[in-house]
């Protein structure tokens, strides 16, 4: 071999190494950059999981504190309602939601037994078929509202008159009118009310603890009078007369329309209004009358006209 073959057979050879040396340089940077970016993506995975972290640990916390302040909410109203009984609270949120009228200055609660009669005045009249509270205020004119409980946040409403009608002046007869409010009852859910609301009308509650037929037609826990002079008995009946024509359109007082004395309870003296028809009389309301005042309350719808 002659010395320019040497020549070119080892220029071929040095190139052939360098080629190789600077591919196998190459391929140890991409490995390098490949090996850093991989590193990167881990480093910022883990960046992402950790504050992932964070922010379930914040919101738990969050959360936490969430849980918190409605406990004390939910302790805070309890407290202020713990002195009341469950029944008062419901008397209070009835007549709050059902009459509206927070400004009264009592709220007579009267428990009325099944079996009672619906109309107390009228031997027709059909009987409560379960027990029922009657909410009323010191007069009528504060409202007045008939219910009983379901136990799960509602009531039933009985659509009782505010004076009861006399059989001249309905379409039906007294029995089918009585039978109409018990099975025509409303169903209404009591809404919550605030704290103070309730506990300032609980203030003003009296409760009647007895049946309705002795509440109203006559209390026998009292005593009844029945030999008030006539002359009181005349003034009586002539003021609950007066207050008869002021309040009601449509009083009437004929032969088969009338007012009578009914006797004398607590110093009141008791006038009764009353219908006759086919021989049979109904009482239309009742009325305690303070003859010494003038003052005339309806018996009918607040039996602590009398107290």
């Amino acid at each position: 071999m002659n010395n320019k073959n040497v020549i070119i057979l080892l220029t071929v050879f040095l190139v052939t190494l360098f080629l190789s040396a600077c591919g196998s340089s190459s391929a140890q940077n991409d490995a390098n950059s490949s090996n850093q970016e991989n590193a990167a993506e881990e480093e910022n995975a883990y960046g992402n999981e950790s504050n992932n972290d964070a922010d379930e640990v914040s919101t738990t916390n969050n959360d936490d504190t969430g849980s918190n302040e409605n406990t004390s909410a939910d302790s805070t109203e309890s407290e202020a309602l713990s002195g009341y009984s469950a029944e008062e609270i419901e008397y209070a949120r009835v007549w709050l939601q059902i009459v509206g009228n927070p400004d009264i200055e009592v709220l007579n609660v009267v428990h009325i037994s099944a079996g009672d009669q619906v109309n107390p005045y009228d031997d027709d009249s059909v009987n409560y078929p379960e027990d029922v509270i009657s909410l009323g205020g010191k007069v009528v004119a504060d409202g007045t509202v008939t219910y009983s409980g379901n136990g799960d946040g509602t009531i039933n409403v009985y659509n009782l008159p505010s004076h009861w009608p006399s059989n001249k002046q309905i379409d039906t007869s007294m029995e089918e009118y009585t039978k109409d409010i018990i099975t025509n009852t409303k169903q209404v859910y009591i809404e919550p009310r605030s704290d103070e609301e309730i506990s300032t009308l609980i203030e003003k509650i009296k409760q009647k603890n007895k049946a309705h037929s002795n509440t109203q037609s006559g209390n026998e826990d009292s005593d009844i009078k029945t030999d008030t002079p006539e002359k009181d008995q005349k003034k009586a009946i002539s003021l609950a007369r007066d207050y008869l024509r002021n309040t009601y359109d449509d009083f009437v007082e004929d032969e088969d329309h009338f007012l009578a004395y009914d006797g004398e309870i607590n110093g009141k003296v008791i006038v009764r209004y009353a219908t006759l028809l086919s021989g049979h009389t109904s009482t239309n309301g009742r009325y305690a009358v303070d003859i010494t005042n003038g003052e005339v309350k309806d018996f009918t719808a607040d039996p602590q006209a009398i107290d």
